[in-house]
């Protein structure tokens, strides 16, 4: 577990070495198209394109629609509708709060707080990430941040709304002045309905060396969000190097399946007498 924010803690030492390594980062210009004849080309739009032995596609929903939508001879027709079909959930809502006071100490770094609508969770972010820690020995405050997740109808009052709940939550803070606050508000979730994850695209596609990535690709593996979109993408790296003849890196997992034989053939049996 990271224990500062993901720029000082992965990112940046991620980049430096690559880089280390002969890696180039391109930032600044959005990724528009694919061309796959005669090779394999990337299209950015800042006017830049670039040759490419392998592409992991590792985008939001919407941005993976509009780059398949550009590269008319991207897959096959089965596959771009899957990717057309693709839903994005509801928005949701980051509220973090630097404190004047801090919480109690009792506190844990992270309270799940279902059937308590509109506020979903609450993490205190001192318990674990060093530069929260920093600023609250400094100054004698803690910060705290509140989630609100598929959040639908009129958004008016909802950080008010949130900020009450956590009052109620930890009284200790119904005092407490709010000494800054940054708040994030997005609708780039991909949605999981009822029927969506059979018709999901996976990690692999029509072309051979263009992969998927993200916590909207499907993957058969008991992984979610972060971890869904970390998982496919080692998949993915896993299945470019496999083209080319180069070994990747084992993914371990719990079992996918139970471990007596007799009760997953009793619950097929059951299956099959349902339909």
């Amino acid at each position: 577990m990271a224990n500062a924010n993901f720029d000082v803690a992965l990112w940046n030492p991620l980049r430096a070495y690559l880089e280390s390594r002969g890696a180039r980062f391109h930032t600044g210009a959005s990724v528009t198209a694919l061309t796959t004849v005669p090779g394999l080309r990337v299209q950015c739009d800042n006017g830049e394109a670039f040759e490419a032995d392998g592409v992991v596609l590792a985008t939001d929903v919407a941005g993976l629609q509009r780059i398949v939508d550009n590269s008319a001879d991207l897959g096959d027709a089965d596959w771009r509708a899957r990717v057309a079909g693709l839903g994005i959930a509801p928005p949701f809502v980051v509220q973090r709060l630097w404190l004047d006071r801090p919480v109690q100490a009792d506190r844990s770094a992270f309270l799940g707080t279902g059937g308590r609508p509109p506020l979903d969770n609450v993490s205190v972010l001192d318990r674990y990430e060093r530069e929260a820690a920093e600023w609250c020995r400094r100054t004698g405050g803690s910060v705290v941040e509140l989630h609100s997740y598929a959040v639908t109808g009129d958004q008016d009052g909802l950080r008010d709304r949130m900020v009450a709940q956590l009052r109620e939550l930890y009284p200790e803070t119904s005092h407490a002045g709010v000494v800054d606050e940054r708040v994030l508000i997005r609708d780039d979730c991909p949605r999981f309905a009822p029927g969506d994850h059979a018709a999901r695209p996976t990690v692999a596609t029509p072309h051979p060396a263009v992969a998927l990535a993200g916590d909207g690709i499907r993957i058969d593996l008991p992984v979610a969000l972060m971890e869904r979109a970390a998982t496919t993408g080692w998949s993915a790296a896993n299945l470019l190097l496999a083209h080319y003849g180069v070994a990747g890196h084992t993914l371990h997992t719990v079992p996918t399946q139970g471990r007596s034989g007799a009760l997953r053939r009793l619950a097929q049996r059951e299956r099959q007498l349902a339909r």
